[in-house]
C-alpha cells in the first residue's frame, strides 16, 4: 500500500506525481487507504508523547494488515516510524498488548506482520533490472550529490536498510541511471531539518550552508534526496541563504523525479513550476547529455555500456590491467562521459590482446572485445593506429596475406612453394575502397 505521508501528500504533491509515474512505469501495483493518518513524525510527536506516537503508527500498520499488504513509503520519517513500531510489536509482547488494548477500542489490531519498505529500498531490492531494461535517457556524465537522510539508515538495528555510516544503495541506484554519485564532505551529516521546530532556525541554516559549501566544491549538477524534509531543507533554504548573499543555485530533486527523466516520463514542466531553487541549469545539462548520447549510440549499445561500467570486473581479470595501468573500465567510463575522441586517440586501446578471457567471465556474456574492436576501427579510420598494426594492415591490404612467403623455410621441410592466388580478394578490396570513397563524397 502506498503511504505517501502527509508532508509529500499535502506540501509537495508534485513529488507524489513523480512517484506514481514511476510505480506505473515499473509495473509496481499499489493500493491506497484513505484512513491512513500521519505516520506520525519521529521527532516532534515521538518526543512530545511516545504513547500517542506508538498507537498512531500501530494503527497505520493494522490498517495495512487488514488488507494483507506491505507498506511502501517515500518518506524517511514515515519509514523509520512504521518500521520501528513494527519491530517493537514483533519483539516486545508487553508493548504489543498495551498498544492493542487501546486499538481494540476502535476495532483495529496490529500484529506487526506487514512489511515496511522505503521507496529507494524497494526499488534497489526488486526493480533494478527493470530500470536497466527501460532506461530511455541514460544520464551519463551527470554529477549527482546524494543525500540519504538520517532516518533512511538509522537506527540500523530497526530500519535495517544499509550500512548506517557508509551506505551504498542510493549511490548505486543513481549510477544505474548512468550518472556519477560524487562523494563530498559532510555527506552523512544530518540536514538539520528539525531545528526550526526546536526554535533554532539559524543553526538549521548554518548546517545546510556547510553541506552546500561541500557540495559546491565538487562541481555538482544536482542534489538528489529521498526524504521530503531533506528536500525542503536543500531546496527552500537556498532561497533563505540568498538573503545573506550566499548564492548556490544547485538544483534539488527527489529520487523519483530524476528516475522519471531517465525513464522518459513527462515530468519536466512540473519540476520547473514547483521547485523553488532554479532547475534550468539541470535541464540544460540533460539536453547536452542527450546530444552526446546520440553520438555514442551511433557506435555502441549505450545501456550495455552502463551495465558494463557498473560491473568493472574486467579490471580484475585482464592480464594487461594486472601488470600495467591499463583499465578497460576507465575507458568505458570515458566513453560514457562523451570523451570518445580522447579514447580513440589514446594508444591504450591497442593494449587489449583479444584473449577473450573477459568474454568468458563476463556476467552479460559479452566481454569487451566487441567494444575495443569498434574503438580500434574508428581509431584506424581517423589515423590513430600504432605503427605495428599499421604496417600489418598495409601488408594485408596490398598482398592479401600478412605472413611473408619463405621458399627456403618450406623447402627445408620438404613442402612445395605455392604462392597464394589472392588476385580476386585484392580486387574486392579495391571495389570496397571505391564504394566507400563515393559514399564519403
Amino acid at each position: 500500500m502506498l503511504f505517501p505521508g502527509c508532508v509529500i501528500a499535502n506540501r509537495f504533491p508534485f513529488i507524489e506525481v513523480s512517484i506514481r509515474k514511476v510505480l506505473d512505469n515499473l509495473g509496481i501495483p499499489f493500493a491506497e487507504n484513505p484512513k491512513f493518518s500521519c505516520c506520525p513524525d519521529p521527532n516532534g510527536i515521538k518526543n512530545s508523547d511516545k504513547l500517542l506516537y506508538s498507537i498512531t503508527a500501530a494503527r497505520n500498520l493494522g490498517l495495512a494488515e487488514v488488507e494483507n499488504k506491505a507498506i511502501l513509503t517515500p518518506c524517511n520519517g514515515c519509514f523509520t516510524t512504521l518500521k520501528k513500531i513494527k519491530i517493537e510489536l514483533n519483539t516486545d509482547s508487553h508493548f504489543k498488548r498495551k498498544i492493542n488494548n487501546y486499538l481494540d477500542k476502535i476495532d483495529i489490531k496490529a500484529e506487526g506482520q506487514s512489511e515496511v519498505f522505503h521507496l529507494v529500498e524497494f526499488i534497489y531490492k526488486f526493480k533494478r533490472s527493470t530500470i536497466a531494461d527501460n532506461l530511455r535517457y541514460p544520464l551519463t556524465g551527470l554529477r549527482v550529490a546524494v543525500h540519504y537522510g538520517c532516518h533512511f539508515l538509522r537506527p540500523s538495528n530497526k530500519v535495517q536498510t544499509d550500512d548506517p555510516i557508509e551506505p551504498k544503495i542510493f549511490d548505486e541506484l543513481i549510477e544505474d541511471l548512468g550518472a556519477e554519485s560524487i562523494d563530498y564532505d559532510l555527506k552523512m551529516d544530518c540536514c538539520g531539518g528539525s531545528l526550526e521546530r526546536a526554535g533554532n532556525t539559524s543553526l538549521s541554516l548554518e548546517i545546510i550552508q556547510a553541506k552546500l559549501d561541500s557540495i559546491k566544491e565538487k562541481d555538482i549538477d544536482c542534489i538528489v534526496v529521498c526524504c521530503p524534509q531533506c528536500y525542503m531543507q536543500f531546496d527552500h533554504l537556498q532561497q533563505e541563504l540568498k538573503k545573506n548573499d550566499a548564492i548556490y543555485d544547485i538544483p534539488v530533486l527527489y529520487y523519483s523525479e530524476l528516475l522519471c527523466i531517465a525513464l522518459g516520463l513527462d515530468i519536466k514542466d512540473i519540476i520547473k513550476k514547483h521547485h523553488r531553487t532554479q532547475v534550468d541549469s539541470f535541464f540544460e545539462k540533460i539536453d547536452l547529455i542527450q546530444e552526446k548520447n546520440k553520438e555514442i549510440e551511433k557506435f555502441f549499445d549505450l545501456n550495455f555500456l552502463i551495465k558494463c561500467y557498473s560491473c568493472g570486473a574486467c579490471d580484475n581479470d585482464c592480464i594487461i590491467s594486472k601488470m600495467t595501468e591499463f583499465s578497460p573500465n576507465m575507458i568505458i567510463g570515458k566513453i560514457l562521459k562523451g570523451k570518445l575522441n580522447e579514447v580513440i586517440s589514446d594508444p591504450a586501446i591497442w593494449m587489449c590482446l583479444d584473449c577473450y578471457l573477459c568474454f568468458e567471465l563476463c556476467p552479460f556474456d559479452v566481454g569487451l572485445i566487441k567494444i575495443f574492436t569498434v574503438l580500434r576501427n574508428l581509431a584506424k579510420e581517423r589515423g590513430f593506429i600504432t605503427k605495428g598494426y599499421e604496417n600489418e594492415f598495409n601488408t594485408f591490404h596490398d598482398k592479401g596475406i600478412i605472413g611473408m612467403l619463405s621458399k627456403t623455410a618450406r623447402k627445408r621441410v620438404g613442402l612445395p612453394t605455392v604462392k597464394p592466388d589472392v588476385g580476386d580478394l585484392k580486387e574486392l578490396f579495391n571495389i570496397i575502397e571505391r564504394e566507400n570513397t563515393k559514399l564519403e563524397e
